[in-house]
Protein backbone atom coordinates (compact mmCIF):
# COMPACT_ATOMS: atom_id res chain seq x y z
CA UNK A 1 0.00 0.00 0.00
CA UNK A 2 1.26 3.46 -0.89
CA UNK A 3 -0.10 6.12 1.45
CA UNK A 4 1.35 9.02 3.42
CA UNK A 5 0.35 8.68 7.08
CA UNK A 6 1.56 11.85 8.73
CA UNK A 7 1.34 12.80 12.39
CA UNK A 8 1.66 16.31 13.79
CA UNK A 9 3.95 16.35 16.86
CA UNK A 10 3.62 19.68 18.65
CA UNK A 11 6.27 21.21 20.89
CA UNK A 12 3.87 20.64 23.80
CA UNK A 13 3.81 16.86 23.23
CA UNK A 14 7.15 16.08 24.87
CA UNK A 15 9.52 17.26 27.61
CA UNK A 16 12.39 14.75 27.74
CA UNK A 17 14.48 12.52 25.49
CA UNK A 18 12.47 9.55 26.73
CA UNK A 19 9.24 11.35 25.82
CA UNK A 20 10.39 11.81 22.22
CA UNK A 21 11.66 8.26 21.86
CA UNK A 22 8.47 6.81 23.36
CA UNK A 23 6.29 8.96 21.14
CA UNK A 24 8.15 7.85 18.02
CA UNK A 25 7.88 4.22 19.12
CA UNK A 26 4.12 4.55 19.55
CA UNK A 27 3.72 6.29 16.18
CA UNK A 28 5.69 3.57 14.41
CA UNK A 29 3.75 0.79 16.14
CA UNK A 30 0.47 2.44 15.17
CA UNK A 31 1.46 2.50 11.50
CA UNK A 32 2.49 6.10 10.80
CA UNK A 33 5.27 6.66 8.28
CA UNK A 34 5.79 10.43 8.55
CA UNK A 35 6.27 12.73 11.54
CA UNK A 36 5.72 16.49 11.35
CA UNK A 37 7.94 17.46 14.28
CA UNK A 38 7.67 21.04 15.51
CA UNK A 39 11.05 22.78 15.78
CA UNK A 40 10.12 26.50 15.66
CA UNK A 41 7.24 27.94 17.64
CA UNK A 42 7.87 31.68 17.84
CA UNK A 43 11.32 32.46 16.46
CA UNK A 44 12.93 29.97 18.86
CA UNK A 45 14.69 26.64 18.37
CA UNK A 46 13.88 23.11 19.47
CA UNK A 47 17.22 22.08 18.02
CA UNK A 48 20.82 23.19 18.46
CA UNK A 49 20.58 26.89 17.60
CA UNK A 50 21.97 28.35 14.47
CA UNK A 51 20.10 31.62 13.98
CA UNK A 52 17.62 31.58 16.86
CA UNK A 53 17.90 30.89 20.61
CA UNK A 54 16.98 27.69 22.43
CA UNK A 55 13.26 27.53 23.22
CA UNK A 56 12.54 28.39 26.83
CA UNK A 57 10.12 25.51 27.22
CA UNK A 58 13.05 23.07 27.12
CA UNK A 59 14.71 24.54 30.21
CA UNK A 60 11.99 25.64 32.60
CA UNK A 61 11.10 28.82 30.77
CA UNK A 62 14.56 30.34 30.23
CA UNK A 63 14.86 31.42 26.61
CA UNK A 64 18.32 30.75 25.21
CA UNK A 65 19.40 28.20 27.83
CA UNK A 66 20.93 24.98 26.51
CA UNK A 67 18.74 22.12 27.80
CA UNK A 68 21.52 19.58 27.31
CA UNK A 69 19.83 17.66 24.53
CA UNK A 70 18.61 18.23 20.98
CA UNK A 71 14.95 17.28 20.38
CA UNK A 72 15.24 17.37 16.59
CA UNK A 73 18.34 15.18 16.55
CA UNK A 74 16.72 12.69 18.91
CA UNK A 75 13.51 12.61 16.85
CA UNK A 76 15.35 12.14 13.56
CA UNK A 77 17.41 9.23 14.88
CA UNK A 78 14.37 7.52 16.42
CA UNK A 79 12.20 8.05 13.34
CA UNK A 80 14.84 6.79 10.93
CA UNK A 81 15.49 3.76 13.11
CA UNK A 82 11.84 2.87 12.50
CA UNK A 83 11.99 3.66 8.78
CA UNK A 84 9.84 6.77 9.22
CA UNK A 85 10.30 10.16 7.57
CA UNK A 86 10.83 13.23 9.76
CA UNK A 87 9.76 16.69 8.62
CA UNK A 88 10.80 19.82 10.54
CA UNK A 89 7.66 21.81 11.39
CA UNK A 90 8.22 25.57 11.33
CA UNK A 91 5.79 28.28 12.48
CA UNK A 92 6.28 31.13 10.03
CA UNK A 93 5.01 34.57 11.07
CA UNK A 94 4.58 34.47 14.89
CA UNK A 95 7.55 36.18 16.52
CA UNK A 96 6.62 35.86 20.16
CA UNK A 97 3.92 34.68 22.55
CA UNK A 98 3.05 36.13 25.92
CA UNK A 99 2.38 39.38 27.74
CA UNK A 100 6.04 40.14 28.49
CA UNK A 101 8.84 40.59 25.98
CA UNK A 102 11.61 38.01 25.62
CA UNK A 103 14.95 38.67 27.34
CA UNK A 104 17.41 40.86 25.47
CA UNK A 105 20.58 38.92 26.29
CA UNK A 106 20.16 35.59 24.49
CA UNK A 107 22.74 34.23 22.08
CA UNK A 108 21.78 34.46 19.30
CA UNK A 109 19.51 37.46 19.82
CA UNK A 110 15.80 36.80 19.53
CA UNK A 111 14.05 38.04 16.38
CA UNK A 112 11.72 40.17 18.54
CA UNK A 113 14.66 42.41 19.43
CA UNK A 114 16.44 42.16 16.09
CA UNK A 115 13.35 43.60 14.40
CA UNK A 116 12.67 46.13 17.17
CA UNK A 117 16.18 47.55 17.01
CA UNK A 118 16.18 47.67 13.21
CA UNK A 119 12.69 49.02 12.59
CA UNK A 120 11.28 50.13 16.00
CA UNK A 121 8.86 48.07 18.05
CA UNK A 122 5.75 49.51 16.43
CA UNK A 123 6.68 49.05 12.79
CA UNK A 124 7.26 45.33 12.34
CA UNK A 125 4.06 44.04 13.95
CA UNK A 126 0.77 43.64 12.12
CA UNK A 127 -1.79 46.46 12.40
CA UNK A 128 -5.56 46.13 12.02
CA UNK A 129 -7.76 48.25 9.75
CA UNK A 130 -8.45 50.71 12.57
CA UNK A 131 -4.74 51.35 13.02
CA UNK A 132 -4.37 49.30 16.22
CA UNK A 133 -0.98 47.58 16.40
CA UNK A 134 -0.87 44.03 17.75
CA UNK A 135 0.74 44.17 21.17
CA UNK A 136 2.07 41.67 23.69
CA UNK A 137 -0.72 39.31 24.69
CA UNK A 138 -1.48 35.75 25.69
CA UNK A 139 -1.49 34.66 22.06
CA UNK A 140 1.05 35.06 19.29
CA UNK A 141 2.50 38.41 18.28
CA UNK A 142 2.67 38.36 14.48
CA UNK A 143 5.23 40.04 12.26
CA UNK A 144 4.03 41.66 9.07
CA UNK A 145 4.48 39.46 5.99
CA UNK A 146 5.44 42.62 4.08
CA UNK A 147 8.79 42.99 5.86
CA UNK A 148 11.66 41.48 3.89
CA UNK A 149 13.65 40.86 7.08
CA UNK A 150 10.95 38.47 8.26
CA UNK A 151 10.93 36.54 4.99
CA UNK A 152 14.72 36.42 4.93
CA UNK A 153 14.77 34.95 8.44
CA UNK A 154 12.30 32.17 7.61
CA UNK A 155 14.25 31.27 4.48
CA UNK A 156 17.55 31.30 6.39
CA UNK A 157 16.18 29.21 9.27
CA UNK A 158 14.83 26.65 6.81
CA UNK A 159 18.12 26.48 4.95
CA UNK A 160 19.98 26.11 8.24
CA UNK A 161 17.81 23.20 9.35
CA UNK A 162 17.89 21.27 6.07
CA UNK A 163 21.67 21.61 5.75
CA UNK A 164 22.57 20.70 9.35
CA UNK A 165 20.02 17.93 9.93
CA UNK A 166 19.01 14.88 7.90
CA UNK A 167 15.36 15.87 7.71
CA UNK A 168 13.11 14.43 5.04
CA UNK A 169 10.99 17.52 4.72
CA UNK A 170 10.01 20.96 5.95
CA UNK A 171 6.48 21.68 7.09
CA UNK A 172 5.26 25.30 7.23
CA UNK A 173 2.50 26.39 9.58
CA UNK A 174 0.80 29.73 10.28
CA UNK A 175 1.93 30.81 6.84
CA UNK A 176 -0.86 33.35 6.47
CA UNK A 177 -2.11 36.61 7.93
CA UNK A 178 -3.65 36.41 11.42
CA UNK A 179 -7.07 37.50 10.16
CA UNK A 180 -9.06 39.58 7.67
CA UNK A 181 -8.42 42.89 9.48
CA UNK A 182 -4.64 42.75 9.03
CA UNK A 183 -2.30 44.32 8.06
CA UNK A 184 -2.02 48.09 7.76
CA UNK A 185 1.47 48.48 9.13
CA UNK A 186 3.92 50.98 7.53
CA UNK A 187 5.66 48.34 5.42
CA UNK A 188 2.38 46.99 4.07
CA UNK A 189 1.00 50.45 3.33
CA UNK A 190 4.13 51.51 1.47
CA UNK A 191 4.50 48.20 -0.36
CA UNK A 192 0.91 48.13 -1.54
CA UNK A 193 0.97 51.71 -2.75
CA UNK A 194 4.16 51.07 -4.71
CA UNK A 195 2.66 47.95 -6.28
CA UNK A 196 -0.61 49.71 -7.12
CA UNK A 197 1.29 52.51 -8.82
CA UNK A 198 2.42 49.88 -11.32
CA UNK A 199 -0.93 48.07 -11.46
CA UNK A 200 -3.95 50.26 -10.70
CA UNK A 201 -6.27 47.26 -10.70
CA UNK A 202 -4.39 45.45 -7.94
CA UNK A 203 -6.47 44.91 -4.80
CA UNK A 204 -4.96 45.00 -1.34
CA UNK A 205 -6.20 41.44 -0.72
CA UNK A 206 -4.42 40.12 -3.80
CA UNK A 207 -1.26 42.01 -2.88
CA UNK A 208 -1.33 40.41 0.57
CA UNK A 209 -1.77 36.96 -0.95
CA UNK A 210 1.30 37.71 -3.04
CA UNK A 211 3.33 38.42 0.10
CA UNK A 212 2.53 35.02 1.61
CA UNK A 213 2.97 33.19 -1.68
CA UNK A 214 6.30 34.92 -2.20
CA UNK A 215 7.60 33.56 1.10
CA UNK A 216 6.52 30.02 0.22
CA UNK A 217 8.18 30.30 -3.20
CA UNK A 218 11.42 31.56 -1.67
CA UNK A 219 11.55 28.79 0.94
CA UNK A 220 11.00 26.20 -1.78
CA UNK A 221 13.43 27.69 -4.28
CA UNK A 222 16.21 28.85 -1.94
CA UNK A 223 16.18 26.21 0.79
CA UNK A 224 14.36 23.03 -0.24
CA UNK A 225 14.82 22.28 -3.93
CA UNK A 226 18.58 21.97 -3.62
CA UNK A 227 18.16 19.17 -1.05
CA UNK A 228 17.44 15.94 -2.90
CA UNK A 229 14.41 14.13 -1.51
CA UNK A 230 13.47 16.88 0.96
CA UNK A 231 9.80 17.82 0.65
CA UNK A 232 8.07 21.12 1.37
CA UNK A 233 4.57 20.95 2.79
CA UNK A 234 2.25 23.34 4.58
CA UNK A 235 -0.63 23.13 7.01
CA UNK A 236 -3.39 25.24 5.47
CA UNK A 237 -6.76 26.69 6.43
CA UNK A 238 -9.56 24.10 6.13
CA UNK A 239 -11.80 26.15 3.85
CA UNK A 240 -10.09 27.59 0.77
CA UNK A 241 -13.23 29.39 -0.43
CA UNK A 242 -16.65 28.94 1.13
CA UNK A 243 -18.36 27.62 -2.00
CA UNK A 244 -21.14 26.15 0.14
CA UNK A 245 -22.09 29.30 2.11
CA UNK A 246 -21.51 27.60 5.45
CA UNK A 247 -20.36 30.81 7.09
CA UNK A 248 -16.81 29.64 7.81
CA UNK A 249 -13.88 31.98 7.32
CA UNK A 250 -11.91 31.16 4.19
CA UNK A 251 -8.17 30.89 3.75
CA UNK A 252 -8.16 32.74 0.44
CA UNK A 253 -10.19 35.79 1.44
CA UNK A 254 -9.84 36.01 5.23
CA UNK A 255 -6.23 34.93 5.77
CA UNK A 256 -4.75 35.75 2.34
CA UNK A 257 -3.51 32.20 1.94
CA UNK A 258 -3.70 30.97 -1.66
CA UNK A 259 -2.99 27.34 -0.86
CA UNK A 260 -4.58 25.93 -4.00
CA UNK A 261 -2.60 28.45 -6.03
CA UNK A 262 0.61 27.16 -4.43
CA UNK A 263 -0.22 23.65 -5.59
CA UNK A 264 -1.20 24.61 -9.11
CA UNK A 265 1.93 26.77 -9.56
CA UNK A 266 4.25 24.13 -8.08
CA UNK A 267 5.35 26.21 -5.08
CA UNK A 268 5.07 23.27 -2.64
CA UNK A 269 5.14 19.49 -2.74
CA UNK A 270 2.14 18.94 -0.48
CA UNK A 271 -0.48 20.65 1.65
CA UNK A 272 -2.31 19.36 4.69
CA UNK A 273 -5.69 21.17 4.91
CA UNK A 274 -6.69 21.14 8.57
CA UNK A 275 -10.19 19.76 8.05
CA UNK A 276 -11.50 20.24 11.55
CA UNK A 277 -13.25 23.11 13.29
CA UNK A 278 -15.04 23.71 16.56
CA UNK A 279 -14.71 21.94 19.89
CA UNK A 280 -15.50 18.26 19.53
CA UNK A 281 -16.73 17.85 23.09
CA UNK A 282 -19.58 20.25 22.32
CA UNK A 283 -19.72 20.03 18.52
CA UNK A 284 -19.08 16.39 17.65
CA UNK A 285 -20.33 16.86 14.09
CA UNK A 286 -17.93 19.63 12.96
CA UNK A 287 -16.83 19.16 10.20
CA UNK A 288 -19.41 16.51 9.38
CA UNK A 289 -18.35 13.59 7.20
CA UNK A 290 -20.25 15.13 4.30
CA UNK A 291 -18.52 18.48 4.78
CA UNK A 292 -15.17 16.75 5.16
CA UNK A 293 -15.72 14.96 1.86
CA UNK A 294 -16.77 18.14 0.02
CA UNK A 295 -13.85 20.20 1.27
CA UNK A 296 -11.29 17.45 0.68
CA UNK A 297 -12.66 16.98 -2.83
CA UNK A 298 -12.26 20.69 -3.52
CA UNK A 299 -8.58 20.61 -2.53
CA UNK A 300 -7.93 17.40 -4.46
CA UNK A 301 -9.50 18.90 -7.59
CA UNK A 302 -6.87 21.64 -7.49
CA UNK A 303 -3.81 19.62 -6.50
CA UNK A 304 -1.71 20.62 -9.51
CA UNK A 305 -0.33 17.09 -9.62
CA UNK A 306 1.06 17.45 -6.08
CA UNK A 307 -0.07 15.77 -2.84
CA UNK A 308 -3.10 16.83 -0.83
CA UNK A 309 -3.17 15.12 2.56
CA UNK A 310 -6.45 15.92 4.35
CA UNK A 311 -5.87 16.78 7.99
CA UNK A 312 -7.91 14.79 10.52
CA UNK A 313 -8.27 15.65 14.21
CA UNK A 314 -7.95 12.83 16.73
CA UNK A 315 -10.23 14.81 19.04
CA UNK A 316 -13.32 12.84 18.04
CA UNK A 317 -15.32 11.47 20.95
CA UNK A 318 -15.06 7.99 19.45
CA UNK A 319 -12.37 6.49 17.21
CA UNK A 320 -15.00 5.80 14.57
CA UNK A 321 -14.94 9.51 13.73
CA UNK A 322 -11.24 9.28 12.89
CA UNK A 323 -11.59 6.01 10.99
CA UNK A 324 -14.51 7.34 8.95
CA UNK A 325 -12.51 10.33 7.75
CA UNK A 326 -9.51 8.17 6.85
CA UNK A 327 -11.88 6.02 4.79
CA UNK A 328 -13.33 9.09 3.06
CA UNK A 329 -9.85 10.34 2.16
CA UNK A 330 -9.03 6.95 0.67
CA UNK A 331 -12.29 6.79 -1.28
CA UNK A 332 -11.52 10.20 -2.78
CA UNK A 333 -8.14 8.96 -3.99
CA UNK A 334 -6.04 11.08 -1.68
CA UNK A 335 -2.36 10.05 -1.56
CA UNK A 336 -2.58 10.07 2.23
CA UNK A 337 -3.67 12.11 5.21
CA UNK A 338 -2.34 13.73 8.39
CA UNK A 339 -3.59 13.37 11.96
CA UNK A 340 -3.49 15.99 14.70
CA UNK A 341 -1.87 15.30 17.05
CA UNK A 342 0.45 12.94 18.97
CA UNK A 343 -0.64 14.45 22.26
CA UNK A 344 -4.31 13.93 21.50
CA UNK A 345 -3.69 10.33 20.47
CA UNK A 346 -2.02 9.82 23.84
CA UNK A 347 -5.00 11.35 25.63
CA UNK A 348 -7.53 9.35 23.64
CA UNK A 349 -5.58 6.09 23.56
CA UNK A 350 -6.21 5.63 19.84
CA UNK A 351 -2.79 4.23 18.92
CA UNK A 352 -3.92 0.60 19.04
CA UNK A 353 -7.14 1.43 17.20
CA UNK A 354 -5.09 2.72 14.29
CA UNK A 355 -2.79 -0.30 14.30
CA UNK A 356 -5.66 -2.77 14.39
CA UNK A 357 -7.89 -0.84 12.00
CA UNK A 358 -7.02 1.65 9.21
CA UNK A 359 -3.26 1.05 9.56
CA UNK A 360 -3.32 -2.75 9.83
CA UNK A 361 -1.48 -2.99 6.50
CA UNK A 362 1.87 -1.24 6.20
CA UNK A 363 2.18 1.66 3.78
CA UNK A 364 5.05 3.33 1.95
CA UNK A 365 5.28 7.08 1.35
CA UNK A 366 4.20 8.15 -2.16
CA UNK A 367 7.06 9.31 -4.41
CA UNK A 368 7.41 12.81 -5.86
CA UNK A 369 7.64 12.22 -9.63
CA UNK A 370 7.85 15.99 -10.27
CA UNK A 371 11.13 16.23 -8.33
CA UNK A 372 14.41 15.02 -9.83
Amino acid sequence: MTEARALWVTRWDYTTITDVQGLVDRAASAGFNTLLFQVRGNADAFYTPGLEPWAGRLSGGTLGKDPGWDPLAVAIEAAHDHGMALHAWINVYPVWIGQTAPPTDTTPAHLFWTLSYSHTWDDWRVVDHEGVTMTLRKGYVWATPALTDVVDRVVSVTRDVVTRYEVDGVHLDLVRYPGPDYSYDPFSNAGFEAARAKDEGLSRAEWQRQQVTGLVQRVYGEAVLSQSGVRLSAAVWPIYKDHWNWGYKAGYSDFYQDSQGWMESGAVDAIMPMLYTGVFSSEPSALTPTQFSLVASDFLAHDGGRHVLPGISAEHLDFSGVAERIAIARELGSPGHAIFSAGILDDKGYWDDLAAGPYAAEATIPPMPWRP
